[in-house]
């Protein structure tokens, strides 16, 4: 199975948040931190939804 890896910027669009909440976000623990490629970084698709699960799930 592979999992896809998401840019910031696709990351931000499927939250409907900025880049910089991304990043804020991650250092605060509340996404998950990215993988590091060189220069790059990029979050794994299922981490993001699981992410968005666990953050569902605390709202109800």
């Amino acid at each position: 199975m592979h999992d896809r890896l998401l840019t910031d910027r696709e990351v931000a669009e499927r939250l409907g948040v900025s880049k910089a909440t991304i990043w804020r976000h991650a250092k605060a623990g509340l996404l998950p931190k990215p993988v590091k490629l060189g220069y790059a970084a990029r979050w794994p698709e299922s981490d993001i939804q699981t992410a968005v699960e666990s953050l569902k799930a605390e709202r109800t």
